[in-house]
């Protein structure tokens, strides 16, 4: 996979993905297919740069450089270690016999034969199910990241366009030139706004209802924290999931909140060039992109739930009001 290798490795591993199989996830292939077109990829060195500060291809070389592979990196340092808590938290208490989680099982605990096997069984579900959750958690972050990559290289081609008119003024074809430079700024702006509008309709509705299920668990997590003894291991379990639950959520604001600025850069890369060495003709075309673009892109599902940072303090907020209301009613 040359687009987030270490995640659809994490998938395959999971065997939810296969890259070469036509019958599960067309959407995301299709998403794929996008940023896999020509007018995507890079032409020189210096758009191969600015797509390497945007890529999480080279996990250990880049690590220092790229903020996003400090954040997988970290979201899946707190959320394997929240699975490590939960796992070892039946091994520190005295009640013999516990599981990690609650489960029906059709035979005796007391022998240890039968409890190791139901233990390690639960070991390998929990494993599962973070390197899971974690690979697609980044998965968007990767998607959201690489289209503000994809961003970022139409505003070099912009700024390269204008250098590159201004520069042969005076050649014979410069109107052909002109027309073919600016269709191509044009329709790498078109295939970068599919993919934000592909990354909405694919994804959104799922991060909209892991919202509402995180603004209950952030709550209930609260309020179980004020009922358990400080240094128990009740409540730092309770902890490092409640940070590895707000770590999740942040991250999705944050990153949806950097795509909606940089996507308002495309008008001033337009703006700060020299857009008089073309015709009037082409300057519509670039006064229509400035105009789409000023006005941002929020990812959201039908206006209700947004990956800005305000939905995240507003997720705060309401949980701690909801904490104070069960507190009252349980004095």
């Amino acid at each position: 996979m040359d687009l987030l290798p270490v995640n659809f490795y994490v998938l395959r591993f999971c065997g939810v993905w296969k890259e070469h199989k036509n019958s599960n996830l067309y959407e995301l292939r299709a998403l794929l297919d996008c940023f896999r077109a020509n007018l995507c990829q890079p032409r020189n060195s210096m758009e191969e740069s600015i797509l390497k500060q945007y890529d999480l291809k080279d996990f250990v070389v880049m690590i220092i450089m790229n903020e996003a592979k400090r954040i997988t990196c970290a979201f899946m340092f707190i959320s394997q270690i929240s699975g490590f808590l939960v796992l070892i938290g039946p091994l520190m208490t005295q009640n013999e016999r516990q599981l990690p989680m609650k489960m029906y099982v059709p035979y005796s605990m007391m022998e240890l034969f039968p409890y190791l096997l139901t233990y390690l069984e639960q070991v390998a579900v929990v494993f599962y199910g973070v390197s899971l959750n974690v690979a697609f958690d980044s998965l968007v972050y990767g998607f959201i990241i690489h289209t503000c990559g994809q961003i970022e290289l139409l505003c070099y081609r912009l700024s390269e366009t204008f250098r590159f008119l201004q520069e042969n003024n005076k050649e014979k074809e410069h109107d052909v030139i002109e027309k073919f430079a600016i269709a191509e700024c044009v329709r790498h702006h078109v295939s970068v706004c599919n993919i934000m509008h592909r990354i909405q309709s694919l994804f959104m509705w799922i991060i909209t209802i892991l919202f509402f299920f995180s603004l209950i668990t952030l709550c209930s997590s609260v309020y179980q924290m004020s009922n358990k003894n400080f240094f128990s291991v009740e409540f730092f379990v309770f902890l490092v999931y409640l940070g590895a639950m707000l770590f999740q959520v942040f991250s999705y604001c944050w990153y949806g909140n950097e795509l909606d600025l940089k996507n308002k850069s495309i008008a001033h890369a337009i703006y700060a060039s020299d857009w008089t060495v073309i015709s009037a003709k082409q300057r519509k075309s670039l006064s229509f992109m400035m105009m789409i673009s000023q006005g941002g892109r929020i990812l959201s599902f039908y206006g209700i739930c947004s990956l800005v940072l305000s939905t995240f303090t507003w997720i705060l907020k309401t949980s701690y009001s909801s904490f104070n209301l069960l507190q009252q009613a349980t004095i």
